[in-house]
């Protein structure tokens, strides 16, 4: 049996080649599965920083908030030694505009600082509501250079008593 190949058998050879070449070609791109698998990761993902971004926008008001406090003390300090009292210490004093507008921004409810001053100019005590904890503890500073968070009620109790003015023992940073 010679090498006889006929037209037809070389025909079929062809077109298998070609069919095959053809599937090849076809298989380029993705899945309708694949791409829900993205689509689902990626919506996950988005959740998560949704999720924490409300937390991080607290966090950041409170630090912007401790920040005017703790420059609040250093201008209520300064006035002081400039005054020889704290008497007329208040948010409306010079230098303290800026920094009342930067607590009553970023404060929880948007109350800023509440400032006492003691009996007959013995000393200062100030603060402002927390975001984190949604109004439940606050920033206080006073006269003494005591500075730190503690709960809304502990602080209103000792910083808003004329006799006191100072901020509740016990607090943290």
């Amino acid at each position: 049996m010679g090498r006889n190949v006929s037209r037809n058998s070389i025909n079929v050879l062809v077109s298998n080649i070609n069919i095959k070449n053809m599937n090849i070609s076809r298989q380029k791109g993705f899945t309708l599965i694949e791409l829900l698998v993205v689509i689902a990761i990626i919506g996950i993902l988005a959740s998560i920083v949704l999720v924490s971004f409300p937390s991080a926008t607290k966090k950041a008001k409170d630090s912007r908030v401790k920040s005017a406090v703790a420059q609040a003390r250093t201008v209520m300090t300064y006035y002081s030694s400039n005054q020889g009292t704290y008497t007329g210490f208040s948010s409306t004093s010079a230098d303290m505009t800026s920094l009342a507008t930067e607590a009553k921004n970023n404060g929880y409810n948007k109350e800023g600082f509440v400032i006492t001053n003691g009996a007959v100019g013995t000393g200062t005590c100030m603060y402002v509501l927390l975001n984190e904890k949604d109004g439940a503890s606050a920033y206080c500073a006073d006269y003494s250079g005591l500075a730190g968070v503690a709960t809304t009620s502990d602080v209103k109790t000792s910083c808003t008593n004329a006799t006191l003015t100072a901020c509740p023992a016990g607090i943290t940073d």
